[in-house]
Order: C-alpha cells, then sequence, then structure tokens
C-alpha cells in the first residue's frame, strides 16, 4: 500500500514531522513501512515545452523532428512516440538532465539529426513502473518553461508499507490519519463531500432489488447526469500514479482517488448501459459469463455475487465491473455503486477467478460498513466539480440491519496485570478515544464500544489492551521474568519430542515442515484414494484441497523438489498431526513421525554408500530403544505403494504402530525418480503412550563376566531374519544379548541362499558359565534353527 506525504497532510496536521519520523512513528505502532521515497528523485533539468513544429525525419520513416519552445529558446528534439503533435505541452528533458530510470540526456544525432534532449514518458520520469504508450500530454493551460517537479507536485514523499490482514482499516490516507491522531493526539480533517442536487428524484431514475442480504450487506447508489466526463485533474492523475494507479477518465479516478483517500471501493456505471434502469444484487447463474474491465471473458459460479442489470450481469460484486457497463469519455448519466459486501464472499470469488483487485483487497478484509454514504458523497463532490451535472435527490438504498457497535467491558487492572507495566486509566481511555472508539467511564472499568471500522479486528478485552500497548509504546514496556508456579506440571511429552528430534538430527535427518494439507494428484502417484480424506470447504489450491491423512507423501514431494534441483541426498523426518474423517463427529487427530532416506549416506557417518532398507530399520530400532521399548519387524505384502521385498510392519506391545519400506518402482516411475526412496510412518502417539506406560526395572550390576559366541547359518534368502532371531531367543537359556552382525549373499553361498551371523551373549546371575554349557545351549539353538531348513556353515 501507498500514501503521499502532502495527500495524508490533507487529513492531519503533521507539518512540523518529516515524511521518515512519520514512518517510524507507523512502524512503532505495528504498520510496518518498507519504505520512504521522494518522488523527484534523481528527476534534474526537466522542464515543461511546447511543441510548436513537427516535420518527418528525413532518414527514418518511425522518428519525428519537433521544434520545442521551452521558455526561453526553441530546441529541436528528435522523438519516435506516435502521440506528438503540434501546440501539444510536454515534459522535456534538456541537454544534461537526469532522470529516475538512471540515464543522463545528452545532446546527440539520431540517423544524422540533431536532438537537443528527449520528450518523457510518464514511466521515464519515474511515474510508473509499467511502460508508457506514447509521450506523456500536459493540459494545455500548463506554464511553458517550468520545472516539471513544480508542475507535477513531484517535491512529495511516497509511503510504502504493509498491513496485517485484520487491519482493513488502515488500506487508506483517513486510516492512517487516525492512526498518527491516536499518537500524536491531534484532530483528523474529513474531505468536502457537499454537491448540488437536481430536480429529479434517485428512485425515479433507477430501481434497486438485493436478492442476497447475507452477501451484500449494504448498498447505497447514487444518480449524476448531465456530465461532461474528461481526463482529471493533473495533480490527481499525479497522487493516483505516485501510488501505482493509471489515470483513465475523471469518473474512474475520482472513485480511486475516494478509495485510496476512505478506503471504500466505488463502481460507476454507465446509466444509459443499464437495461431497465434497474440494479439488481443477486447471486449469480451456473455458467453465466461476463466480460470484465480487463477484457477477460469470466465463467461465473452461483458462488459469485453480481450486479446485474435486467438482462445480465455487469459487475463481479467487489471484485471488477463489466466491460459493458463502464464509464467512457461520452458517457453523461452515471449510477455510482457504494456497498458492503461479506468478506469470504469476495474472497472465494476472487481466488477462484483468480482476479485480486484494489476492490477485492478491501472488501474481502473487511471494508468499513458505515462510510459507504460518506464515499459516495465524497466521490459525487468531486466528479460534479471536474465534470459537472446535478446529482439526483435521495438515494437508493439498502441497509437492513444497521451497524450496532460492539461493547467491551474493558479493566485497567487486568491490563496492568497482562502487560506488567502500570499505564494510568486516564492515558487508556485517551488513547481508545483517539482511535475511534466511544468510551466511557464507570467505577473501576472502561465500557467501550467498537467503531465500525474495527469491526472485523476488535471482538475482546485483550484486543483492547493490545490497542493501548502499540499506541502507549511497546519501548516503554519494562522486560520482567514471568512469574513461576510451582504446581505446574511439566510437560514431559514435549521433553520426550525433544528427544526424539535430537535423536533423528544426529543421524543426520533434517526436520520438514509441511502444510497439513495434500492434493489428490499426490496421492494418486501413491494409488491411494482421498475418498475417505476430510475436504476442506474453501482450499488455497488445487494442491491443498485435503485434509493428510499420511506424513510419508508430504515427505516424498520434498524429496521430488529436491532431486529436481540436483539435491540427491535427502534425510528427511516429520513430526506432525495426521486427520482421520470420523464422518458426522469432528475427525480425530493424530501424532505421526514421517522418516525418509534417498541418496548417499551423510559423509561422517559412515562409508560412502548409497542408503538402504537396513539403514532405515536401524534407525526406527534406535528410536525404540531410545523410548525403552522392544518392537518387531513382520514382512507387509500387498501395499501398493511398497516394494513387496523390502517393507515391513512394525509391532510394539503386540499392535502394529507403522511400517518402513522401499517405495515400489511404479511409483518411482511416476515421480519420475531415479533412485531409491526409503519412507517410514510411525504412530509416535502410541509410542510416547506405550513408553510412558512401560514398566521401569533396576537391577544390580552383574557379578559375573559374559561368555560370548559367534554362530554363522546358511538359510534360505526369503527368511526373515527376525524370524530366526525369534527361534534363538526362545531356545536359549542364559542369553543376554543378540546382535546380528553379518549378512552375505554371493561367491561361495548356494544360489537361492543367504549366509546370516549372529553374535550371542551369555550370562547367568548366580554363576560362571562353564564352555560346557555354553556349548550345550548352543547347541540347541542349532537344532531349533535346523526346524526352520537352517545349516551351520562351517
Amino acid at each position: 500500500m501507498r500514501i503521499t506525504y502532502n495527500w495524508l497532510k490533507e487529513f492531519i496536521n503533521i507539518e512540523d514531522l518529516s515524511a521518515q519520523e512519520i514512518a517510524n512513528i507507523l512502524t512503532d505502532v505495528g504498520i510496518e513501512v518498507d519504505s520512504v521515497r521522494y518522488a523527484a528523485e534523481n528527476l534534474e533539468k526537466v522542464v515543461t515545452g511546447k511543441i510548436v513544429e513537427i516535420t518527418k525525419h528525413p532518414n527514418a520513416d518511425k522518428l519525428k523532428i519537433c521544434q520545442v519552445d521551452v521558455g526561453n529558446e526553441v530546441l529541436q528534439i528528435v522523438t519516435g512516440a506516435d502521440n506528438v503533435f503540434e501546440g501539444a505541452v510536454v515534459p522535456v528533458a534538456l541537454h544534461g538532465s537526469k532522470l529516475p530510470i538512471g540515464v543522463r540526456i545528452k545532446r546527440s544525432k539520431l540517423r544524422g539529426v540533431v536532438s537537443n534532449g528527449m520528450l518523457c514518458s510518464e514511466e521515464e520520469l519515474g511515474l510508473t513502473d509499467s511502460s508508457s504508450s506514447g509521450i506523456m500530454i500536459l493540459p494545455d493551460n500548463v506554464e511553458i518553461g517550468k520545472d516539471v517537479k513544480e508542475v507535477l507536485s513531484l517535491d512529495d514523499w511516497i509511503i510504502e508499507y504493509e498491513i496485517t490482514t485484520n487491519r482493513p482499516d488502515a488500506l487508506s490516507i483517513l486510516g492512517i490519519a487516525r492512526e498518527l491522531k491516536a499518537v500524536l493526539n491531534r484532530p483528523v480533517k474529513l474531505p468536502q463531500n457537499d454537491f448540488k442536487e437536481g430536480n429529479f428524484e434517485a428512485k425515479e431514475e433507477a430501481s434497486l432489488s438485493v436478492l442476497d442480504s447475507g452477501a451484500c450487506l449494504r448498498y447505497d447508489g447514487f444518480i449524476l447526469k448531465g456530465i461532461e466526463n474528461k481526463p482529471s485533474p493533473l495533480f490527481m492523475q499525479i497522487r493516483l500514479y505516485l501510488v501505482g494507479l493509471r489515470p483513465i477518465n475523471a469518473v474512474v479516478d475520482v472513485t480511486n482517488y475516494v478509495m485510496y483517500e476512505l478506503g471504500q471501493p466505488l463502481h460507476a456505471f454507465d446509466l444509459e448501459k443499464l437495461s431497465g434502469r434497474e440494479i439488481i444484487v443477486r447471486r449469480a447463474k451456473d455458467g453465466e459469463t461476463i466480460v470484465t474491465l480487463d477484457g477477460v471473458e469470466r465463467k461465473l459460479t452461483q458462488d459469485d455475487l453480481v450486479i446485474a442489470d435486467a438482462e445480465k450481469a455487469v459487475a463481479v460484486a467487489g471484485v471488477m465491473g463489466g466491460e459493458e457497463s463502464g464509464t467512457s469519455l461520452s458517457t453523461k448519466n452515471i449510477f455510482l455503486e457504494s456497498a458492503h459486501f461479506e468478506p469470504m464472499t469476495i474472497r472465494k470469488t476472487s481466488k477462484r477467478l483468480s482476479l485480486s483487485t484494489d476492490s477485492s483487497y478491501r472488501f474481502e478484509r473487511g471494508a468499513d460498513i458505515e462510510i459507504t454514504e460518506f464515499a459516495a458523497r465524497r466521490a459525487l463532490h468531486l466528479i460534479q466539480k471536474f465534470c459537472g451535472g446535478k446529482v439526483a435527490k435521495g438515494k437508493l438504498s439498502f441497509y437492513p440491519k444497521p451497524y450496532t457497535p460492539k461493547v467491551i467491558v474493558f479493566n485497567p487492572e487486568k491490563s496492568t496485570k497482562i502487560l506488567g507495566v502500570n499505564i494510568p486509566p486516564r492515558k487508556s481511555f485517551e488513547i481508545l478515544a483517539n482511535l475511534g472508539f466511544t468510551v466511557k467511564k464507570e467505577q473501576n472499568y472502561i465500557v467501550v464500544k467498537v467503531p465500525s471500522w474495527r469491526k472485523y479486528d476488535v471482538a475482546r478485552e485483550i484486543d483492547l489492551i493490545e490497542e493501548i500497548v502499540r499506541i502507549y509504546g511497546m519501548k516503554n514496556v519494562i522486560s520482567t521474568y514471568p512469574l513461576m508456579h510451582t504446581d505446574v506440571n511439566k510437560n514431559l511429552e514435549y521433553d520426550k519430542l525433544n528427544e526424539v528430534k535430537e535423536f533423528l538430527t544426529a543421524f543426520s535427518l533434517n526436520e520438514a515442515i509441511n502444510y497439513s494439507f495434500i492434493g489428490e494428484k499426490l496421492y494418486r502417484f501413491f494409488g491411494l484414494s482421498v475418498e475417505n480424506l476430510i475436504k476442506i470447504s474453501n482450499p488455497l489450491s488445487e494442491e491443498w484441497v485435503y485434509m493428510r491423512d499420511k506424513i510419508f507423501p508430504s515427505l516424498v514431494q520434498n524429496a521430488v523438489l529436491n532431486i529436481n534441483r540436483n539435491e540427491k541426498d535427502v534425510f528427511l523426518f516429520e513430526i506432525a498431526k495426521i486427520f482421520e474423517n470420523k464422518g458426522e463427529k469432528l475427525p480425530e487427530e493424530h501424532l505421526h513421525l514421517g522418516i525418509l532416506l534417498t541418496g548417499k549416506i551423510p559423509e561422517g557417518i559412515l562409508s560412502e554408500r548409497e542408503v538402504d532398507f537396513y539403514d532405515l530399520k536401524g534407525i526406527v530400532e534406535g528410536l525404540l530403544e531410545l523410548l525403552k521399548l522392544e518392537g518387531k519387524f513382520e514382512s507387509l505384502d500387498n501395499v501398493e505403494y511398497l516394494h513387496p521385498g523390502q517393507s515391513a510392519k512394525v509391532i510394539v506391545n503386540e499392535k502394529e504402530i507403522g511400517f518402513i519400506g522401499k517405495l515400489h518402482p511404479d511409483v518411482l516411475e511416476r515421480l519420475d525418480i531415479k533412485q531409491d526412496v526409503f519412507v517410514g510412518e510411525l504412530s509416535l502417539d502410541r509410542l510416547l503412550e506405550f513408553s510412558k506406560e512401560r514398566e521401569i526395572f533396576f537391577k544390580q550390576i552383574p557379578k559375573f563376566p559374559p561368555v560370548t559366541r559367534d554362530i554363522a547359518v546358511l538359510v534360505d534368502a526369503d527368511m526373515p531374519v527376525g524370524k530366526l532371531e525369534e527361534v534363538i531367543k526362545s531356545s536359549a537359556k542364559y542369553l543376554e544379548k543378540l546382535k546380528l552382525f553379518d549378512l552375505y549373499k554371493g561367491k561361495g553361498i548356494p544360489e537361492g541362499k543367504k549366509s546370516v551371523a549372529f553374535s550371542l551373549v551369555f550370562r547367568s546371575k548366580e554363576k560362571t558359565l562353564s564352555d560346557e554349557e555354553v556349548n550345550k545351549i548352543l547347541n540347541g539353538i542349532i537344532k531349533a534353527l535346523e526346524k526352520f531348513g537352517a545349516t551351520l556353515r562351517a
């Protein structure tokens, strides 16, 4: 949002403050100023001139030779502009001049003809960022030879700032003036809005019907007849340029000018182009089309609100007018609309049509419902001043539920307790009153009524406290230590989650943070259905239509983005909520952990190699060990998105709590990934619950030494290692520790077989084990393994 310093001075007395000082004040109260720029920056030696003669260039068909009177002399200037004509008053950059576009103008020859300067466009003068169609043509009455900075009132500063979405009231000069009033305690001056009425009634000239009072909360329509539309005055054109708008004609320029002054979007219809002179506010018909002012045909739905005449839609309400009903220089009679539309209705239409305008930007954040008539009268005052005409008596109006201020009880003592700083009640009273709130002092509290321009923002006492402290000044709030309460229970789950994150980052995994939304297209890659997902009623885009019930697809999407940018080693985890659809009931939220590995092992962890299934399995085993849990892995079949030979479900306390596995080759092909990707997803809710419920045992340090034995067996290649571990544990007395240390296929191993080697640690609590005892146990283990087809490897 841009405003100018001189324009702001018309609303509040700030003569004693510079533009930069105003910017500092605004930033202090929460309206962040991005820049303060002098409007005539880098503009030197540019004057007004009048073209007295134009001749063709002898050596170039597209060039013209102009003789330009600049007051004290006539200069010869060569130009390629098509819109020049004899008698035109134009900006002239003299020899040695400097322009905001970053160039200096020097006397030169163009195709053999001397040019003593340059005729300037709006773009070259720094008034607009977009390309200009030709030279800037100034009004005929502009004095020749004057500095352009003076003629165009460029001795001004452009203040550019950003607002948060809850502060639409600051999208106007009036809104900024109100903020300054609260800080400086100076009155705000409202602009003139009087006009002359004709001897005819508005209700006799046109009719108004509002068919959707839920989407259109207020509608005021005025009629002005007998105007002579023309270009707007130069001062208005320049101000519009400086705030980023392009002048069109007086009527349109006034509506934009008033919108920037007061924050109320307006729209002017050519009255003669409205069929039946009817204005109907209704929902669009499915498939109904309208060509908007930008020349684009747009297809509407029943969710869109339109302004229609007796035959067709003539505007997309709150977004953009229609091309057919717009005003032009030939317009004589206008119907001026000033309305208030429900924010969500406008937002949905704007998003669906991918059409964001100054009007929709304000309406979808919440405009001031009480300023519609004042803004319309201000526009009528200006249009009548510039274009003449008479305003019809009365207006066409729809306002069934006038604004009723919200009442909030404010307790200064509560404010002191929350802020930790004692702001005197009298000061709080003054700040709220200067911000436009209606305040009344009672015994120990203040009764506050919220003004219409803060309707969508201020709803509770805490909001008033925020208003007071931001005006009072955050720099006046003294930092103090928070009060500590010994009866507060420590959040052990939070600590445990931090331990989990630290554990995963120790394996060089990076934490990913994704939206909780998902799109159907992404789920299709994995053969997943979105039928049972929770659908969002107003999604931000097609990629975020559903609430996700799984985390790993988002991590795979992250990996794809990295791989496409040549970052092929991706190690990610994400801890987030997933959402389970419960039909008519509210959805259930569950905390999940997603893990993704692809590429080469990070340098410094192990010797460089491609990550594999067992790296992922090892991470999960380590996580279970961290949580003091025992788990097992069972083969997982018939999961469309996982490789059938390298996937497993994770079992803890005899309950399935997640899975790990390699993405199926078909999925990789659909995603256009040419490297293996390993994913896992666990129910962190259940893991933390199991961890919390586990019994903790303490045991003495062993008195007797351990005995270690290694065993290697040949088994079928498809035999799960976990099954072998179960057999060993169930048949081994005194077994304290079991560890897989080798898995081998290849030379020396029969085809279809694999070698599996374990390290076994035996220890007794009562005695030192002899070799004979351990060998006997080992023989029992071998016999148990042989029942499952295992043979001892020599």
